[in-house]
């Protein structure tokens, strides 16, 4: 690496903050103010015509020592290609900016020839004078999804071209995709994210905004987006941060972005037009940010640049006063030292593998457990004293609030969560008063949009719950497991707060595990102990509290309340399939990634990948195989998570099939779009003709849904799946024990038992809750 390279990485590190103004390194340029698209999200294309900077007043204005720094400068507009002598306008620049080392050019490839023919002279240009040439080919959806947003038939296609053209060329040095996001496409993110994967092509995406120089500052209806279309596209970017993006500096760009969208937080992400980026127009103007900067000289070509640019420092300082922490713009650059330091130790640990390399210290495992207990400890702690309060007001009789996994849910802690609502609800009346404590407000929401059991239910913050706790009769943990991780410290200091208040305490056919460290298994214990009521969900569970010290000769095992649920809309799910044929057979999958650091701990981590691994391969080549002697068959992949706490499924699946093309025929990725209600996943389940369930919620739906099922046990055949699995005689393998033979054996069986025409299941979790409660 070069010294002047080490230099600039950790320089940022120690310059005042805010920066100083000096003069630009960046120029953003938009040559031209008309374009040939008709994009949603423009209005440039209105124009009729463009008052363009001449080539020789540009030579002019860049005489000025303002763009002695410039390094970078970006070509757009309007469509860049559209000016005929683009040529000369970037040999002008390239002649009066002598530290000039990059160029990138932003294109629709509409008119595809003559876009080609533009890159062409540019790359000529910037080859000869060693200059870095990077290319942006606007992309907004995969084929007519594109075409929609940039309102012309064939520009999707049109474009290959210029992609082609772009890849094979030397002259040109980095081809990237654009994607702007707004409410036409919002949805349809992924499939062009996969395009560009499948066509090694980069691909970023920004969020569409009111944008002064495409005269959209009062155009608000494309980017208007709704909750659901806002929730669909933070866990997009999830995606991007978690599986796609290399860029540590991109990712905290969108870390920033979600942080705006969700919580309404000021920008982190830095801005190069903030302290050290300008302008000019396509007129010749001089200008700041193209998003909010006045004009601060009418052509650069007449009079004194430079002077214009720092003599307006009080506008540029009213503009990151007033609306830079509101700006969602893809500008990028610097952020503060403070936050640049932290990007740069997560770089650095990354990097240098630094967190395995401190775990083989001898003695550091002991040291860090003694950190990690004794942070806990003082976290709950500091929860016993929150004093946070909440607007909910709770009601004298009748209140109940549900703790547990929520804010984080999948489709079974949906399920478990209205079940519970509708045992209490059977046995208190429809006027109970539910409140739901959410680790993340914004995914409960989602759930309570979708789901009328939870309609008039109050979702509130971890805070807020632990001051609830203190006023509700009810205290309750509502399904899932009761598993040693940080994010039960919260869960513990309900149960005593409650306790302490007087409400009933009850934990509602929960898992127990996986255990963990002693101090996380003594929050499970405690809140085990502090329960009036502990309904199990099987007895592998039941013996997992014993194990912990707990008194169960009290206590139940029923059914997971997921169970309850289903029952409730089984029928009519029934009844409304009972009028539709079916053409050809479904295999619904219910797969998702092996979290193998979870449940393969006594494994090392070459072996527990290689699993990994053998499993993915086995479950494609099985699948490939049984394509070959069953042609009339759709293979589904069901995601039970939608979300990234979880591991969005969604994610998993694409990449397990993307190069599977022998699949291509086979597969229906109808469910891996805009997540569904819960109701329609169930559906779609009912009407499969056999189920491959690995999540076990997965299970729990096919078995509620008398669904002909297997499964793959991914907990090692030590857990929950497996004991669901033998419990009602489904055929089920582990996955440490994976070959492409059983998995097609029992793919075959599958599909040729009779689907069962009722459900064999023993529902006794509203027995054992009215029993144990009431």
């Amino acid at each position: 690496m070069k010294i002047s390279t080490v230099y600039n990485n950790l320089k940022p590190l120690f310059e005042p903050y805010p920066f100083q103004l000096e003069k630009p390194q960046v120029i953003q340029f938009p040559v031209i103010d008309i374009c040939n698209s008709k994009c949603q999200m423009c209005r440039i294309w209105e124009n009729k015509q463009s008052s363009d900077i001449t080539v020789a007043d540009l030579q002019k204005g860049l005489t000025s020592d303002l763009f002695s720094e410039v390094s970078s400068i970006g070509f757009n507009g309007g469509e860049p290609t559209l000016r005929d002598d683009l040529k000369e306008v970037v040999q002008t620049c390239v002649d009066g900016m002598p530290k000039l080392k990059a160029i990138s050019l932003i294109t629709n490839a509409y008119k595809y020839k003559q876009v080609i023919e533009k890159i062409e002279q540019i790359g000529i240009i910037c080859k000869k004078n060693n200059i870095n040439f990077d290319v942006m080919i606007s992309l907004d959806g995969f084929e007519e999804v594109h075409d929609k947003v940039r309102g012309k038939t064939g520009n999707f296609k049109n474009a290959q071209h210029v992609i082609k053209y772009a890849k094979e060329s030397a002259d040109v040095d980095n081809v990237r995709i654009g994607c702007t996001i707004i409410k036409e496409n919002v949805f349809h993110l992924t499939e062009l994210l996969e395009f560009c994967i499948k066509n090694e092509l980069y691909i970023k995406y920004r969020l569409g905004i009111p944008h002064q120089r495409l005269y959209t500052e009062n155009l608000l209806d494309p980017y208007a987006l709704t909750f659901t279309e806002k929730y669909e596209l933070v866990e997009f970017l999830e995606g991007l941060i978690e599986s796609y993006e290399k860029s540590i500096m991109q990712n905290f760009f969108y870390r920033s972005l979600i942080n705006q969208i969700l919580y309404q937080k000021p920008r982190e992400a830095g801005c190069n037009w903030k302290h050290r980026g300008a302008t000019i127009t396509a007129k010749g103007e001089l200008a700041y940010c193209a998003v909010q900067s006045k004009t601060l000289m009418p052509n650069i070509a007449t009079g004194d640049p430079k002077q214009a640019y720092f003599s307006n420092e009080k506008h540029l300082q009213d503009i990151i006063k007033n609306d830079c922490d509101n700006c969602n713009h893809d500008y990028t650059g610097k952020p503060s030292p403070q936050v640049y330091r932290r990007l740069l130790g997560e770089y650095l640990k990354s990097k240098l593998n630094l967190r395995d390399k401190l775990k083989k210290i001898p003695g550091l495992i002991t040291i860090n457990d003694f950190k990690k207990k004794k942070a806990y400890l003082e976290k709950l702690k500091t929860l016993r004293a929150n004093d946070s309060i909440s607007n909910v007001a709770v009601r004298k009789s009748k209140s109940v609030l549900i703790c547990g996994w929520y804010g984080t849910e999948t489709l079974g802690d949906k399920a478990i969560l209205a079940g519970i609502i509708l045992a209490f609800k059977k046995y208190l009346g429809e006027d109970t008063q539910i409140i739901i404590a959410s680790l993340n407000k914004y995914i409960c929401k989602m759930t309570q949009l979708q789901m009328p059991e939870l309609k008039s239910a109050s979702v509130v913050s971890i805070d807020e719950a632990l001051y609830l706790s203190k006023k509700v009769d009810y205290m309750v943990f509502g399904g899932g497991p009761l598993m040693a991780i940080n994010a039960l410290a919260p869960m513990h200091v309900m149960f005593e707060n409650a306790k302490e208040n007087g409400a009933k305490t009850i934990v509602a056919s929960c898992g127990v595990g996986p255990l963990g460290d002693e101090w996380l298994n003594d929050s499970i214990a405690a809140i085990l102990k502090l329960s009036d009521v502990k309904i199990y969900r099987d007895e592998k569970s039941l013996r997992g509290a014993q194990s912990l010290g707990v008194d169960i000769k009290n206590d139940f095992v029923a059914e997971d309340p997921a169970f309850t649920w289903l029952a409730s809309i089984k029928q009519a799910i029934q009844n409304e399939q009972t009028d539709k044929v079916q053409s050809k057979k479904v295999l619904m999958l219910g797969l998702r990634d092996f979290p193998y650091q979870e449940y393969a701990r006594d494994y090392s981590k070459d072996d527990s990948i290689k699993i990994k691994d053998n499993y993915e391969k086995s479950v494609i080549k099985s699948l490939e195989k049984l394509v070959e002697t069953n042609p009339n068959l759709i293979i589904k992949p069901l995601p039970m998570c939608t979300n990234h706490f979880g591991s969005d499924d969604r994610w998993f699946y694409r990449k397990l099939f993307r190069y599977s093309d022998k699949l291509n025929d086979y597969l229906d990725y109808s469910l891996l779009g805009k997540e569904l209600a819960p109701i329609d996943y169930a559906e779609q389940i009912a009407a499969a003709d056999g189920l491959v369930a690995m999540r076990f919620h997965s299970l729990v739906f096919g078995l509620g849904l008398d669904v002909s099922s297997m499964a793959i046990d991914y907990t090692m055949g030590k857990g929950k799946v497996r004991s669901l699995a033998e419990k009602y005689d489904v055929p089920n393998i582990a996955i440490q024990n994976l070959n492409s033979e059983s998995l097609l054996n029992m793919y075959l069986e599958l599909l040729n038992t009779k689907k069962p025409s009722t459900s064999e299941l023993e529902l006794k979790f509203c027995e054992s809750f009215e029993k144990a409660v009431f």
